[in-house]
C-alpha cells in the first residue's frame, strides 16, 4: 500500500511540475516571447498611427498650398485687369482680355459715312 501510495505521490509531482510555470523554464521563455509579441504590436499600431498622421498632415499642406496659388492668381488678375481697365473705352467690359477687347474694336460695325456734297450751282 505504501508503494501505491508513493507511486501516486511522484505522478502528483509530476504533473504540479509540469502545470507550474516557475519549475518549468520553458513556460516562462514563452511567456516571456508573447509579450515581445504583444509590444512589437503596440509599437506597430503607434507608427501606423503616426504614418497615417503625416500623410494627413501632408495632405492638409497641399490643400493650403493649392488655396494660396489660388487665392494669389486671382488677385494678380484683378490688378492685371484693373491696369487694362484705364486703358480701355468705356464701352469695353473690364472683365476682358486685351487681346478680346481689341478684337471687340476691330470687328464693331463699321458706320456708313455721309458725305454731303454741296450742290452745285450751275449759271
Amino acid at each position: 500500500m505504501e508503494e501505491r501510495y508513493k507511486m501516486y505521490l511522484e505522478k502528483a509531482r509530476n504533473v504540479i511540475r509540469a502545470l507550474d510555470p516557475k519549475l518549468n523554464p520553458a513556460t516562462a521563455e514563452i511567456q516571456a516571447l508573447r509579450n515581445q509579441l504583444a509590444d512589437r504590436d503596440k509599437q506597430m499600431v503607434t507608427l501606423e498611427r503616426q504614418c497615417e498622421q503625416a500623410r494627413l498632415k501632408e495632405y492638409e499642406e497641399k490643400l493650403i498650398v493649392t488655396a494660396w496659388y489660388n487665392k494669389s492668381l486671382n488677385f494678380q488678375k484683378l490688378a492685371i485687369e484693373s491696369r487694362l481697365g484705364g486703358r480701355s473705352s468705356s464701352a469695353l467690359s473690364p472683365g476682358q482680355s486685351f487681346l478680346s477687347q481689341q478684337r471687340q474694336v476691330s470687328n464693331a460695325p463699321r458706320r456708313a459715312l455721309s458725305i454731303s456734297v454741296p450742290p452745285t450751282t450751275s449759271k
